[in-house]
């Protein structure tokens, strides 16, 4: 059996490589992110989702601070692909507000190697109701904040980019370490008909506000460029989040036995599309692309079970840029234009013990607000 590869067979590759190298990009983003459809809402989100090459070569030895932001408000429920809209009718629906900053500091070790830090904080509010004989009359908040999960990512250009001016593809491997809390706890009420009293119980908040996983991960990713001429520049990065640990044992407070502890899913986000950048010394580019984000049902390594809301959402994602010497900019509104809630593990082990099909249901956001601030040292 032949063991190794001649430089020489692997010529022809590289050359063509080179020459479709966004079609090898993009190939790698949806590699990384398909596994069953990093979502929006009550599918637990994680980061600012804001990244991805760029054409310059930064210069050996060299520091670049950044901050990320992403904002979202879901509030509109979803069993699978079908909405739900009685939800809101009945004004019953839960409203999570989400805030994710992430600040970061890369250092590029030579043209080709870099290594980066992210830490990062969030903000949430979680509202739900209460009812009297089937009608709503309050609605009340629960929060979390606090420092979530630190990663640190190695990164490699594939081709040198010094001679790879038109595009390049670059790979990550790093790790997440569990630095953000997992078991946050708030007051839920709780309505008492015989007392006719709304009581207070303190519990963990649901897990799409926790601020950590409460696991260690392994972290993929693949993002890739190529200048198709006139301006416009092809796109595509993806990241994977592999998480072995099966369950935190951070107790949900749900009804079901099969719930009754959180899971640890992997996640994941893709983005693909074209950017045109405009002439002249503005720096200004404007970009239209996909991006899919959302939480697996089963992981890659590991366990599934206990509870998690696996899903996954589908944005058209406009976006701006600002480029200059020193600093860049980025901003992005991504609308949904699909989403859809998985059946889970304890979905599909509760439907075997009935033998009728269960679904759970998610709250999923119409759109998000992201940017993104660098700058070079």
């Amino acid at each position: 059996m032949q063991t190794s590869v001649t430089t020489r067979s692997l010529t022809p590759f590289l050359a063509l490589a080179r020459k479709h190298i966004a079609a090898v990009a993009l190939t790698a983003a949806f590699v990384l992110s398909s596994t069953e459809a990093h979502a929006q809402g009550c599918v637990a989100a994680h980061g600012s989702g804001v990244g991805g090459p760029t054409s310059e070569v930064a210069p050996a030895n060299s520091w670049e601070l950044s901050v990320s932001y992403r904002w979202f408000e879901s509030d509109r429920h979803y069993v699978g692909t079908a909405y739900q809209p009685q939800r809101a009718i009945n004004g019953d629906q839960v409203i999570n507000r989400s805030n994710f900053t992430d600040l970061n500091v890369n250092y590029t070790i030579s043209s080709r190697y870099s290594v980066s830090l992210t830490v990062p904080y969030v903000n949430h509010d979680r509202s739900q109701t209460l009812k009297k004989n089937g009608v709503v009359f309050q609605r009340y908040h629960t929060q979390s904040s606090g420092l979530a999960d630190i990663s640190v990512v190695g990164n490699a250009w594939v081709f040198e980019p010094t001679s790879a001016t038109k595009g390049n593809i670059q790979l990550g491997f790093g790790f997440s370490l569990p630095t953000g809390k997992d078991d946050v706890r708030d007051t839920f009420q709780t309505y008492n008909a015989t007392l006719d009293q709304v009581l207070g119980v303190e519990k963990t908040v649901d897990q799409s506000i926790q601020p950590g996983i409460g696991s260690y991960g392994i972290i993929l990713s693949a993002s890739g460029y190529r200048q198709l001429g006139a301006g416009f520049t092809g796109y595509a990065n993806a990241v994977y989040t592999i998480t072995p640990k099966e369950t935190n044992g951070v107790p949900t407070f749900r009804s079901s036995v099969y719930e009754s502890v959180m899971s640890v899913a992997d996640t994941y986000l893709g983005r693909t599309g074209v950017e045109y950048a405009f002439g002249g010394a503005s720096g200004v580019s404007l970009s239209l692309g996909l991006r899919v984000e959302g939480v697996a049902v089963y992981d890659l390594i590991g366990g599934s079970k206990g509870f998690r809301r696996p899903g996954y959402s589908v944005a058209i994602e406009p976006g701006i840029s600002i480029n200059r010497p020193k600093w860049s900019m980025r901003f992005y509104v991504p609308y949904a234009i699909q989403r859809d809630r998985l059946q889970s593990v304890p979905d599909k082990q509760r439907s075997a013990a009935t033998g009728v099909y269960s679904q759970g249901d998610a709250a999923f956001a119409n759109y998000l607000i992201a940017w993104s601030f660098s700058y070079k040292l």
